[in-house]
């Protein structure tokens, strides 16, 4: 291998690294995002917007991203305790082919839709550099919180909290 190539092999693993576990950005709480939505992994159309009146947490995840392996138990808690309370999950499966985010889905038994977003366009839409992240949406479907690095970077305690406050309801009950 030539040492051009040794080189952007070295840049590319780097910002790969890089996207893959970032910390929280200096995000504009509240704003409001127009994304629609899209087709699930199983072909099933779903709409961002027909979760209005409920608080929505979107999981932006790949089946290559090995941080969103390491995650995926303590969401699939987080959907036990809160979905129950009224809170909507969604996943957002980022730049991945169906058969191995499918596969990904059934390894982890994920309790949530995903929507397929072979193109990064929701992503885009989000302000999402890579995966894992979380998008905190009010009620009214406004951005009230981004986490990239997802678990990685938010305690199970920051997670509560933050679903609590989009409830609007006080932290009582634990984890």
């Amino acid at each position: 291998m030539t040492s051009n190539r040794q080189m952007t092999l070295g840049c590319a693993v780097a910002l790969v690294i890089a996207g893959c576990g970032a910390t929280r950005p200096a995000a504009t709480p509240l704003q409001q995002v127009t994304a629609s939505g899209g087709p699930t992994l199983t072909g099933k159309d779903v709409s961002i917007t027909s979760f209005r009146g409920h608080p929505v947490v979107l999981i932006f995840w790949a089946s290559w991203c090995g941080p969103c392996h390491d995650e995926q138990p303590g969401l699939n808690t987080a959907y036990a305790k809160w979905s129950s309370r009224g809170v909507a999950f969604l996943g957002i499966d980022l730049r991945d082919t169906t058969s191995p985010a499918l596969a990904f889905q059934t390894q982890y038994r994920v309790p949530y839709p995903s929507i397929a977003d072979t193109n990064a366009t929701l992503a885009v839409e989000y302000r999402i550099p890579s995966a894992p992240a979380l998008v905190f949406l009010t009620t009214q479907g406004k951005v009230a919180d981004v986490v990239l690095g997802a678990l990685g970077t938010m305690s199970v305690a920051d997670f509560n909290a933050e679903v609590t406050t989009l409830l609007g309801t006080t932290a009582a009950g634990g984890a």
